[in-house]
């Protein structure tokens, strides 16, 4: 019976522990996202000055 316990315990673990890591990564590709927009204006600015 403690083995179940334990392994009840262990499961419910491991399911926080990747709720948390799918967190972190939509956080990490929403800060990723940003930052390529603002590349992409950046290099859009770049090339509209060389045109000028």
């Amino acid at each position: 019976m403690t083995t179940y316990f334990q392994l009840k315990s262990d499961i419910k673990d491991v399911r926080s522990t990747q709720e948390t890591q799918a967190r972190i990564n939509e956080i990490r590709l929403k800060a990723l996202e940003g930052q390529v927009a603002i590349l992409q204006q950046e290099a859009n600015k770049l090339k509209d000055n060389k045109k000028s």
